[in-house]
């Protein structure tokens, strides 16, 4: 070659150096281009401006789909970090392009990840079809590479999904073989993980003692080296567990230990999760319009980040918090809503929900007509489902023949892989398809004898359901006699039988103006039978018992408790369940001198009478009282004659309870002359005078409420 040959050869070689470096370098600067904007988009969800974030990652999506120089384990990052701040669509259109990217790498581990990370963002938009069908795509890849680990992962996963479809007892399954294969291997977090979401599904069984054991197993495991993030959320869910079993107030303070956790996350989905608990829980203990705050401030997140789950919760707990206060409209509103939105998204669990609330807010306003049409709906909603489940047996039949199919496919692919490297492995792929094909054709033979058996099944159900409904139409006219009923029933406490609120309100009216006429007929008269008394009962130390032995024996005790008010007042007596523990008793056609006596026959009953509460020997408790004349002034209006006269008893039983328990102090009357040494109680109330008795040695032992503050 001559100098003019090597010359040449060297400016090409030069070239081609300098435009490697410039190649180099350019994929240098787009990695870090890349790199700042997804620590852009996480400072934007920490500050949480959430809008800005999502049209941020997505510009940098289709910035890095135009120049194909992003790696999939950076798209992969980003998903996770979206998914974290609860922004799953988007997080959703990152995945799918690093499941892209891992395709086209053959990087089958990855893929599967990646499945999985796709299955979750569905599960919390309660795209529950999807999230089933990437967790069957991730599983046939873990079959493959034989990773136990995604596979106790996937399992997890699965058994969610099936718990929130309603598939509880299905969800067992899966769930109890992550477990097993965390606890083999130590890993806390992930074994914690699936302690809590068992108990979850033995509290939808109503069973509370496994689902306790189960939580409690959970935050034990992790207690010293745990998260906050999931200890926060055992505790929420054990809180939750409180609420349903009545103990508001254990419940209240559970849910904000959880929610203290949480908050140092900033995991605003668990967080919202939380608040919605702490709402109903604060709706339970009577705060209303606080808990309505927080359960609209979870909805408004849920609405925000579509999580449809969430949001119907939300709605379904703002709906019973209106039912509570008996705005029944509202309620009714809500309810409405729920149920359009359930049907959007063809949740027939969620319509039944709904569909249940609108039948009890119909019911109080006494709209019968609408209440018996709303159950009509009911039912034929149940008769979808019945259908919808055989349906779905049927489509669980197809995933599996899918599943086999899918992993045929992955397994050609790999082997495709391997035949680049060496050739000599066409014998053996020949061999594994003639036996796939023989599998395939096997599994079609099952399928279609598994689809005439269904559809045998199928058949038989549509004649039941035949019957059903022609024994349906017979018990219509049984229903609308049955509403008749459903008044009176609404207006008892289911656990002890007695009136409960509702009842009081209906009655007093007529009994106020009732006493109030006698009066003024026979003004001197105050030993005639024309007096409305009014007793506030408490049980002393109820919540030891509860937290002695538990709320069942306390359920027993309330019960026993109702049956001992009944023998000792009058059938024509209204006994009240008022709340919790306390019961509230208006005596019809008495005298204000039989206050006394009435008071301590009660007090005395309670204290000799013997409380089984299954143990080997029962109880003993006793009560406290605070009594009054209902109305204490003769001439207030009902509204004002119900408040003071409660506010007076409220009263008296406090300082029943600060005078040691055990005992009574109430008003005889009030008095129109003023006293020349009123009483504390005289002074709170603006009475002029009263006669106060007690069970003490005197007036002067009482100790009262506002002497606390001297």
């Amino acid at each position: 070659m001559g100098r003019g040959g090597l010359n040449t050869a060297r400016v090409l070689v030069c070239a081609l150096m300098i435009a490697v470096y410039l190649t180099s370098s350019k994929s240098v600067k787009a990695f870090e281009l890349f790199h700042t904007e997804v620590r852009q988009i996480e400072n934007l969800l920490n500050t949480k401006k959430y809008a800005e974030a999502d049209s941020t990652a997505l510009l940098l999506l289709e910035q890095a789909l135009q120049q194909q120089e992003m790696p999939a384990d950076t798209f992969s990052s980003l998903g996770q970090l979206l998914q974290d701040a609860s922004r799953f669509e988007v997080a959703k259109a990152i995945f799918n392009a690093a499941l892209e990217r891992y395709t086209l790498e053959g990087r089958l581990n990855q893929m599967g990840v990646t499945l999985l990370q796709l299955a979750t963002s569905e599960r919390h938009l309660s795209n529950y079809t999807n999230a089933v069908t990437y967790v069957r795509r991730a599983m046939s890849i873990a079959q493959i590479e034989r990773d136990d680990l995604l596979k106790a992962r996937l399992n997890l996963e699965l058994g969610i999904i099936q718990q929130e479809q309603g598939e509880i007892e299905a969800a067992l399954e899966p769930l109890k073989n992550a477990l097993r294969y965390f606890r083999e291997n130590n890993m806390a977090n992930e074994m914690s993980l699936s302690l809590l979401r068992i108990g979850e599904i033995y509290s939808l069984l109503n069973q509370s003692t496994l689902a306790h054991t189960y939580y409690q197993d959970a935050f034990d495991s992790i207690q010293s080296t745990g998260t906050p993030k999931l200890l926060g959320s055992i505790k929420t869910r054990m809180g939750e567990l409180s609420l349903k079993s009545g103990a508001i107030k254990q419940a209240i303070q559970t849910i904000n230990e959880g929610l203290t956790l949480l908050l140092s996350t900033n995991d605003v989905g668990a967080i919202a999760q939380a608040k919605m608990l702490m709402g109903k829980a604060f709706v339970e203990s009577g705060e209303v319009a606080k808990g309505r705050a927080l359960l609209q401030e979870a909805m408004q997140f849920a609405s925000s980040s579509g999580q449809t789950k969430l949001m119907k919760e939300g709605r379904l707990a703002l709906a019973q918090a209106y039912m509570k206060e008996q705005d029944f409209e509202l309620a009714l509103t809500e309810a409405r809503t729920g149920t359009i939105d359930a049907r959007k998204n063809r949740d027939i669990r969620g319509q039944l929900s709904f569909l249940s609330l609108q039948l009890s807010a119909f019911v109080s306003l006494g709209e019968f007509k609408k209440a018996l049409d709303v159950q009509s709906v009911i039912q034929q909603l149940r008769e979808v489902l019945l259908d919808s489940e055989n349906k779905s047996a049927i489509e669980g039949l197809q995933a599996e023949i899918e599943l086999v199919r899918q992993s045929r496919t992955l397994e050609k692919l790999e082997e495709s892989k391997q035949l680049v490297l060496a050739q000599a492995e066409r014998e053996n792929l020949q061999t594994t398809l003639f036996w796939s094909v023989s599998l395939a054709a096997l599994l079609l033979t099952f399928l279609v004898w598994s689809r005439y058996k269904q559809r045998q099944q199928t058949i038989i159900l549509r004649r039941e359901v035949r019957q059903q409904t022609l024994t349906l139409q017979e018990k219509n006219q049984e229903l609308e006699r049955a509403y008749k009923t459903l008044e009176e029933v609404s207006l008892r406490d289911p656990l002890t039988g007695l009136y409960n609120r509702h009842y009081l309100e209906s009655q007093l009216p007529g009994e106020i103006r009732r006493s109030q006429f006698s009066a003024k007929q026979n003004p001197n008269n105050n030993k005639s039978k024309q007096d409305l008394l009014c007793l506030l009962i408490d049980i002393d130390h109820f919540k030891r018992i509860n937290d002695d032995y538990g709320h069942i024996a306390g359920d027993k005790v309330l019960s026993a408790f109702a049956g001992v008010l009944k023998e000792v007042f009058r059938q024509t007596d209204l006994i009240i369940r008022w709340g919790g523990e306390e019961f509230l008793v208006v005596c019809r056609q008495s005298n204000r001198e039989e206050l006394p006596e009435l008071a301590e026959r009660c007090r005395e009953m309670v204290a000799r009478t013997s409380f089984d509460i299954g143990l080997e020997e029962p109880i003993y408790i006793t009560c406290s009282i605070g009594f009054s004349l209902l109305p204490p002034d003769k001439e207030d209006d009902f509204d004002t004659a119900w408040k003071r006269t409660f506010a007076v008893v409220d009263y008296a039983l406090y300082a029943t309870k600060l005078s040691g328990r055990n005992g009574w102090v109430g008003v005889i009357e009030t008095l129109e002359t003023p006293r020349a040494h009123p009483t504390l109680l005289d002074t709170k109330f603006d009475f002029p005078g009263s006669r106060v008795a007690t069970s003490f040695n005197n007036v002067a032992s009482i100790q009262w409420p506002d002497t606390l503050d001297k």
